[in-house]
């Protein structure tokens, strides 16, 4: 017996869409605490808002656009997916944050303190062991590391996954469905209570290699490497993944991401843009000056993935729902290596719903090339 509510649509109408969408979230329970979506950038959004709103009236509903969705058939693109979950097994707390590219530290300390005295308001028991969060930031702000370790420097033992909102590999707007409207520039924490047991995962599949790297010359807030080594950044980073620097491109990058050591674990760095004229390279998450760091080798990502979701059924049983943020390079690789039908199948089997997205975050660190989950049990329901 499920608890939460899945749905996808492939329609392409926005009214159509939408309204498949509520009747699968919302047909057998009317009145959820919560509805979640991730669809497709190619709808017209300025419709679909409209077809939400009329469709979903007082429901809570918050969303964001995507590089893929992942849905209960799988990887789709061009698709609209959710999930609801009932009132009877979870309790939502939501904060917005506006103009996160202004976003200054201390204001994300002041937002997640907010943010945690409404909870212990309203479940004054509330803890790590109850309770997790889940952040949609938009993808294109270049605040996700001002906002994520802001924000989950204030939540104590609550964990933290989220993912960064795309728009296919466009690079141009990104946006998050909020009270009714599709905006940019903005994030949503959710804290979301509950009994049901539940563990927060993330993994990817690299291997530290042996070469290290000093990054020489960059700009932090424009996530640009100018330099490697004492080298331009595009010829050093080519020599250092194995190929000619005319045949460096995002998918070498993928395969050969770098690797940052933070708290004794490896977080990857992937990259999202390369200049050949200016021999720059732009990340999608900050790497500042003087970082000394790896370039990594991949392993297997269907081995890799198979491994986490046995260790998250050893830990907390069948699973009814996994809430999951995959990089839009890892789901790229996957395609390129004719694997993206087997890691759909894994997604499948185990209740995944989410989204591909421009960053991953997890507690108080925000990273690439990885797979961030919230993985939630069935718990004593499955045996009623």
């Amino acid at each position: 017996m499920t608890i939460t509510k899945k749905a996808i649509s492939l329609a392409q109408d926005e009214a159509q869409a939408a309204k498949e969408l509520y009747q699968q979230l919302c047909g057998a329970d009317p009145d959820p605490a919560l509805c979640l979506f991730f669809c497709a950038p190619k709808y017209d959004l300025g419709r679909l808002e409209k077809e939400i709103s009329r469709r979903f009236l007082d429901i809570p509903v918050i969303g964001c656009t995507t590089a893929g969705e992942i849905t209960p058939l799988g990887y789709r693109e061009d698709s609209i997916t959710g999930v609801a979950f009932p009132k009877n097994h979870f309790s939502i707390v939501t904060k917005r944050l506006d103009d996160i590219n202004k976003f200054r530290l201390q204001d994300g300390i002041n937002a997640g303190r907010e943010l945690v005295l409404d909870l212990k308001n309203k479940f004054p028991a509330a803890n790590g062991q109850n309770t997790f969060a889940f952040m949609l930031i938009d993808g294109l702000s270049n605040a996700e590391e001002r906002v994520t370790a802001s924000i989950g420097s204030q939540l104590g033992d609550i964990p933290l996954v989220g993912g960064s909102t795309a728009d296919n590999w466009d690079l141009e707007k990104t946006s998050l469905f909020h009270q009714g409207r599709f905006l940019s520039n903005m994030a949503v924490i959710i804290l979301i209570h509950t009994a049901l047991p539940f563990r927060v995962h993330y993994t990817h599949h690299y291997v530290a290699g042996d070469t290290r790297a000093v990054i020489t010359e960059a700009d932090s807030l424009s996530r640009t490497i100018y330099e490697i080594n004492g080298l331009p950044a595009t010829q050093e980073y080519a020599r250092l993944c194995g190929v000619a620097e005319k045949n460096l491109t995002i998918s070498v990058c993928s395969n050969h991401p770098i690797l940052m050591k933070i708290g004794g674990k490896y977080y990857s760095r992937g990259v999202v843009d390369i200049d050949p004229k200016a021999q720059s390279i732009r990340f999608a998450c900050a790497i500042g000056k003087g970082v000394v760091c790896a370039i990594a080798r991949p392993s297997d990502p269907i081995a890799n993935t198979v491994q986490l979701f046995q260790e998250i059924q050893t830990e907390i049983g069948p699973v009814d729902l996994v809430l999951g943020c995959d990089c839009a390079a890892r789901k790229m690789i996957c395609e390129e290596q004719g694997r993206l039908t087997d890691i759909s199948k894994i997604y499948v089997e185990n209740n995944v719903i989410g989204f591909a997205t421009f960053g991953e975050q997890y507690n108080t660190v925000h990273m690439n090339n990885s797979f961030c989950c919230i993985a939630i049990g069935k718990g004593a329901q499955d045996d009623t």
